[in-house]
């Protein structure tokens, strides 16, 4: 039984790179104000619903609103790279959608570059019916809105370190 249930579960991986050093960025993430990702978060699950209108034999079948919530466990420090549990999941009609469980993971690349990866993994719901579903389109969806939340995470800290380099000045 447990095959059979490691053949449903889904995995995503992407990585991005940001300008800012690899301190700089876990000291964000290690804040004790960490409400700041899950917009992050929300506006990449948007962004993977306006893929689904655009593509899939699903396109003109709007599936249920969804709002998003993003918790975010207690980084672990493990040599050079420092890990963020992630969890991913929907609060509206939260059978429907899969929960994912991800880690972030920052590793310097040099004293001003950091590279951010984040490791997912879900199964679908629904059974046989989401599975299909998943491999039709859903997974993709998926990896565009872990593609958009690693960006949006990109500009933000980026952002972050440009502020705080000009009030220092």
């Amino acid at each position: 039984m447990r095959a059979r249930h490691a053949m449903n579960t889904m995995l995503l991986h992407d990585f991005a790179y940001v300008p800012v050093s690899a301190e700089r960025v876990c000291d964000r993430l290690m804040s004790e104000d960490r409400e700041w990702l899950a917009p992050l978060a929300a506006a990449a699950m948007r962004e993977g619903e306006a893929l689904r209108l655009r593509i899939g034999p699903l396109g003109a079948v709007p599936l249920l609103a969804k709002t998003v919530s993003l918790e975010v466990g207690e980084p672990l420090k493990r040599d050079e790279v420092t890990v963020v549990p992630l969890t991913w999941k929907a609060t509206t009609t939260p059978g429907l959608f899969p929960v994912m469980s991800a880690d972030l993971e920052v590793v310097a690349l040099d004293a001003e570059l950091t590279q951010l990866t984040l490791r997912g993994r879900y199964e679908p719901p629904l059974g046989a019916v989401g599975r299909r579903l998943d491999r039709l389109l859903m997974h993709r969806i998926a990896e565009a809105s872990v593609r958009s939340f690693l960006g949006r995470l990109v500009a933000t800290l980026s952002a972050t370190e440009t502020v705080e380099l000009a009030t220092v000045r």
